[in-house]
């Protein structure tokens, strides 16, 4: 069963990424974050505010979450820090 995770974006919705594509994620700056996938040749960049707060350590905590979830919760949500954090849209682009 495949295992997700979510940003509820302001521009795109819900926008629902596999996990078991995603290598890593880091915060670039307070309005841009990268999650970087396997194989070395695409990324997804996250823009939004306050991105510094977390946004990193709030994406490698949801693919942990997705991890040792059952098969019936596929899709994980990345926490907000309590509205620290605002998503405003997923873009996927090459490296």
């Amino acid at each position: 069963m495949a295992k997700y995770i979510t940003f509820d974006t302001a521009s795109d919705g819900n926008v629902h990424l596999a996990t078991d594509g995603i290598l890593y994620a880091e915060t670039t700056s307070s309005t841009a974050g990268t999650i970087f996938l396997k194989g070395g040749s695409h990324k997804f960049t996250v823009t939004g505010t306050g991105l510094t707060s977390g946004f990193a350590a709030n994406v490698n905590a949801a693919l942990v979450d997705a991890a040792q979830t059952s098969w019936t919760n596929a899709a994980i949500p990345v926490s907000t820090s309590g509205g620290l954090l605002v998503f405003t849209s997923v873009a996927v682009a090459t490296i």
